[in-house]
């Protein structure tokens, strides 16, 4: 028998050392659990310097400054320690009196272990002898695109408070959610001053030109909750506040109807103009860029004096651009006056480059890399649009820009081909800038076209002359594309600007309208479109921001519908009543 004990008990031991180890069962996913809050949440007469909260487990405590929001805001933040499994908040000032404070922790709090978050949990006192049960909610709109605007600034000013939201802080805030929407709770019954802020500088006023703002009108009123609010449902009952005293304290104080506050934000336009740069880029063109559109623009030399006209004025696309190309000859150095309507005026001096048959192109965003420098002749060229290959559409020209100003166009020399005969067109500019010049014909479905700009058919103010140009297509027929038309059912009350935008949310086109009707857009590439209406309250032809200091609200934008299909040979009909649908 002994002989065998030996063998048996090895394989016990190897039996036992081949066992896997106990797995821990399953991943803990239950947030911190409130013990104990001292002094109790939902205490009145608090009069502590601290409050101390105890949790089942360790925790940690993230990103207090950004996740934990108070309001009444302090002016100087509490601190916060963890000690063992309790977090202490720790007040650095002192308390203002007979004031309902909240304290919302976020996302803040969390365990140790797993990261589990205890979201949103709410600590509310009073340093008076009852809570403040009033509420107030709403949403926050992007004024332009009306989509929700999170992570905003919502803030409350009592009536009794003369001050702007640009001059204090407010008495009451929170931060709007994903979805825009707002809940102010735990405030006084009494009217208050709104305001929305993108606070970019944390100082709670509005004192950044760039901040995105949105405020109401007129005075808002809160109310009481209809039903009994509970802050911390994850407490234990040695903690929890008597629930009828809670029922009692949060009771509905009035029937006055809920409001759901809706406020439009925006960026105020920044009306003031001034010259950011200007430059000579080559011999001949002065460039002026300016932090905003220009509506018209004023030059006058004074390093001599002109009997005729000197320059040719050409517009950007944005309007905040503007080249001048010298038709005379200028001195060495420029001393102009620029004026765009403004009281002050600019003085420039820039010293006009030689001409040379070799131009020096910057390229780059200056940024680590710098500019970069290449070489390019310089020489008339032109480009069209469309580009070679691509119809334009049915009624409409091709263009042919040039990069220089034209002064002599020989016709002859420029020829238009259907299907190899050569056929007349017509050719004109309505250009200031003497460059873009639109060739019009009757294009019909699936001809083969060819425009041929021989050498030398113009001639630019520098004396140069083209190369020879060219570009052929297909012509395409009008049922290849859609319209989409919105039928206006009543008169509007104000101007109306009728906007087409693409899938990306860029304007094609813009109407204007002031009765009733049918707003046509067509020859469009099939595709999604949006229809948007801006009214136009001071009949200027564009969309104005709000102003605060003036109290007046951004002109109100509103979608008709978004992602409408237009289909080839197909009017997507849309209808809208101006007078019933705000």
């Amino acid at each position: 028998m002994r002989k065998l004990l030996l063998p048996i008990s090895i394989l016990l031991l190897f039996g036992c050392a081949q066992q896997v180890a106990p797995t821990g069962g399953p991943k803990d996913e239950t947030p911190p659990k409130i013990l104990s809050e001292t002094p109790a949440n939902l205490s009145t007469d608090f009069n502590s310097n601290q409050i101390v909260i105890s949790f089942d487990e360790f925790i940690q405590l993230q990103s207090p400054a950004e996740q934990v929001v108070i309001s009444p805001p302090m002016l100087q933040s509490p601190s916060y320690q963890l000690k063992n499994k309790s977090l202490v908040v720790k007040f650095e000032q002192e308390l203002s009196p007979n004031t309902t404070y909240t304290i919302n922790f976020g996302e803040a709090i969390r365990d140790n272990n797993e990261g589990n978050i205890l979201a949103n949990y709410t600590y509310v006192f009073s340093t008076g002898a009852h809570l403040d049960s009033m509420q107030v909610k709403g949403k926050l709109i992007d004024a332009v695109t009306g989509e929700a605007e999170k992570d905003a600034l919502v803030m409350l000013y009592k009536i009794d408070n003369d001050s702007l939201p640009i001059d204090t802080i407010p008495d009451y805030f929170t931060r709007s959610l994903e979805d825009g929407s707002f809940l102010i709770k735990y405030i006084g019954n009494q009217p208050y001053k709104i305001f929305a802020l993108k606070d970019e500088n944390a100082n709670y006023r509005f004192d950044v030109r760039e901040e995105k703002i949105g405020f109401l009108d007129s005075l808002i009123l809160p109310y009481t909750p209809a039903v009994a609010v509970v802050a911390d449902t994850t407490a234990s009952d040695s903690a929890a506040v008597d629930t009828l005293e809670t029922e009692s304290l949060l009771k509905r104080m009035s029937s006055a109807p809920i409001s759901n506050y809706q406020i439009s934000m925006f960026v105020e336009t920044d009306t003031t103009q001034f010259l950011k740069k200007s430059y000579c880029e080559h011999y001949g063109k002065l460039v002026f860029v300016y932090n905003r559109p220009v509506d018209k623009l004023n030059i006058q030399m004074k390093s001599g004096y002109y009997k005729k006209e000197w320059m040719l004025k050409d517009y950007s696309s944005t309007g905040d651009t503007i080249t001048i190309w010298t038709t005379d000859e200028v001195p060495d150095t420029l001393r102009l006056l620029l004026d765009v309507g403004k009281a002050e005026k600019d003085t420039v001096e820039l010293t006009m480059k030689e001409r040379a048959d070799e131009l020096e192109i910057s390229t780059g965003s200056g940024g680590k890399r710098g500019m970069k420098k290449s070489k390019e002749k310089f020489v008339l060229n032109g480009r069209f649009n469309p580009p070679k290959g691509r119809s334009p559409k049915p009624q409409s020209a091709l263009s042919l820009v040039m990069n220089h100003p034209i002064i002599g166009m020989d016709l002859s020399r420029i020829k238009l081909y259907e299907d190899s005969v050569r056929v007349k067109y017509d050719i004109n500019s309505t250009d200031p800038a003497l460059r873009k010049f639109d060739i019009s014909y009757a294009w019909k479905k699936g001809k083969n076209y060819r425009l041929l700009v021989l050498d030398s058919a113009f001639t630019d103010l520098y004396q140069l002359w083209n190369d020879t140009l060219e570009t052929s297509f297909v012509g395409i027929d009008k049922e290849a594309f859609g319209e989409l038309s919105l039928k206006i059912t009543e008169a509007p009350q104000t101007q109306v600007l009728v906007e087409l935008l693409n899938s990306a949310n860029v304007a094609l086109e813009r109407k204007s309208i002031t009765d009733k009707g049918i707003v046509l857009f067509g020859r469009l590439d099939p595709g999604k479109y949006h229809v948007q209406v801006i009214r136009d309250l001071n009949a200027n032809g564009m969309w104005d921001s709000g102003l605060y200091s003036q109290k007046r609200q951004p002109e109100p934008i509103k979608i008709i519908q978004k992602d409408s299909e237009v289909r080839a040979n197909w009017n997507m009909e849309l209808e809208w009543n101006p007078n019933t649908d705000e």
